[in-house]
């Protein structure tokens, strides 16, 4: 869990956090990791979270092949 003083951008709702998780590089909120996991699949936030975590893993791709 990231824990500074330092205000970092959380890849999801794009609001500068202090307190969060760290995903191969990129930063979720607090807020956002919990309403994450506690989504339905259902639910139309659902679609928008998979987005956000396959951008994730795409620029973890395209960093490593730089």
């Amino acid at each position: 869990m990231q824990n500074t003083t330092d205000q970092i951008r959380c890849i999801v709702c794009e609001k500068e956090c202090q307190e969060g998780i760290t995903v191969l590089a990129e930063f979720i909120c607090r807020d956002c990791e919990a309403e994450i996991v506690n989504t339905d699949v259902r639910d139309k936030k659902y679609a928008y979270f998979v987005l956000q975590m396959k951008n994730i893993w795409t620029r973890d791709i395209s960093d490593q092949l730089s």
